[in-house]
């Protein structure tokens, strides 16, 4: 049976214009159906007959242990994975939405199971309900009228792929993406989400906090998200179609505040994966006027990690996982990326080269869009990426913006 954890919550991985757009993922070509089929009892024809007239009938336990292997193959695909040298660690990166995606389109035209009410598959008890939302979840987004994240947490919750996780998606109900512009309104919490009376919206992403967040903090997170995603305005519907929250919480304690998190004890905060309720982040760790922090920005840092597993997933973005693990590498090797920081890591676990090369993207990118000097260890100004890692700054600006703010207003004065 297929058991699947993952880094930044539940996910598979960890204003310059652009000459050149990212490829759309295209889905391969649909190959011709190849199970035995049994002969159908009920009028049930699977899923989207009209778009996939070869799909044949197989039974139940023949459909599900196909589906499983092939989740399992895809989670393990390691193309553009960073693999430590002595093969004991791993830093997962790559486009899984797609091909997750290509898998599930091809499951679908292929076969369907036969109909059942429940279905034992090991320690699992699969629901019929369950695999028609999810056949229909992706014909919907075949036919590109729903997101294909929606297929991914169908197919999750089908085959109880790591549902068991609080912070996973299908436990909770989205909000409502509301335009607010630069204005924080109550919140319109769903059921059990009461926590968070606060929100606001900006560059496709809902930000929401709770009544000790700040005010300040929630416009402070807005601004970071507009600007962030001024270079790419693209990329915006993609977050806000993939409904991508900011769940702010502090500025004491830890996430195990937010409703979605009980068991997590993470301080500052972590991504959004494509699978997750929402990215998180400490509000009392933002510089703002009237919060003097110096230092790393959780909301940038984890932005950019979010655009990542959101963004650079749904469009196929081949071209930055083709370069970030090289550049990676040689900035660590040759003593340009520092590595004396700290991450919260499991029990048992310590820093490694794996683990530098998975946050060397967010960090770096983090201290560009700051750019102020002294608040990162190494890549803290625009000028001294240009100067020490010039081809990462070309891929910085293929996605960020070059266009000058003002990050925190006022935080010259208390350096």
């Amino acid at each position: 049976m297929l058991l699947t954890t993952s880094c930044s919550g539940g996910s598979e991985t960890e204003t310059a214009q652009v000459p050149t757009s990212a490829p759309i993922a295209t889905i391969a070509s649909i190959p011709t159906a190849t199970p035995t089929p049994t002969t159908p009892d009920s009028e049930w024809a699977g899923s989207c007959p009209d778009i996939f007239p070869n799909a044949v009938e197989v039974s139940p336990k023949e459909y599900f242990q196909r589906l499983d292997r092939k989740t399992g193959e895809v989670h393990n695909r390691q193309d553009y994975s960073y693999v430590a040298p002595d093969g004991n660690g791993i830093a997962k990166n790559g486009p899984f939405l797609t091909w997750y995606f290509e898998m599930f389109v091809k499951d679908l035209s292929t076969s369907y199971p036969k109909k059942f009410n429940s279905f034992k598959f090991g320690d699992l008890h699969l629901k019929w309900e369950n695999y028609t939302a999810y056949s229909t979840a992706v014909c919907e987004a075949y036919q590109k009228n729903s997101p294909r994240r929606t297929a991914l947490l169908a197919h999750g919750k089908l085959i109880h792929w790591n549902t068991d996780w609080s912070g996973h998606a299908s436990h909770w109900k989205p909000f409502k993406y509301i335009d607010t512009g630069p204005t924080i309104i109550k919140a319109p919490s769903p059921p059990g989400l009461e926590h968070y009376t606060k929100y606001i919206t900006g560059g496709g992403v809902i930000i929401v906090g709770g009544d000790n967040v700040p005010d300040a903090a929630m416009l402070a997170t807005r601004k970071r998200v507009v600007y962030i995603t001024s270079a790419r305005p693209e990329f915006r519907n993609i977050l806000k179609t993939n409904e991508t929250r900011i769940s702010l919480f502090g500025p004491d304690g830890d996430v195990s505040v937010l409703p979605e998190y009980p068991n997590e004890n993470e301080s500052g905060g972590f991504a959004q994966g494509l699978t997750d309720a929402s990215m998180t982040a400490n509000a009392g760790w933002l510089c703002y006027p009237g919060n003097w922090n110096t230092g790393g920005d959780p909301v940038l840092h984890e932005m950019v990690h979010t655009i990542n597993h959101i963004v650079f997933e749904e469009i196929n973005e081949t071209y930055f996982y083709e370069r970030i693990h090289d550049l990676a590498v040689t900035s660590i090797k040759n003593g340009v990326f520092n590595t004396e920081y700290l991450q919260n890591l499991s029990s048992g676990e310590s820093q490694s080269l794996q683990h530098y090369v998975g946050e060397y993207w967010a960090i770096t990118v983090e201290g560009y869009l700051m750019n102020k000097r002294g608040f990162k260890s190494s890549h803290d100004t625009r000028e001294w990426i240009a100067e020490h890692d010039p081809e990462l700054l070309k891929l910085i600006t293929r996605y960020f913006p070059t266009k000058e703010w003002d990050f925190c207003p006022g935080i010259d004065d208390h350096i």
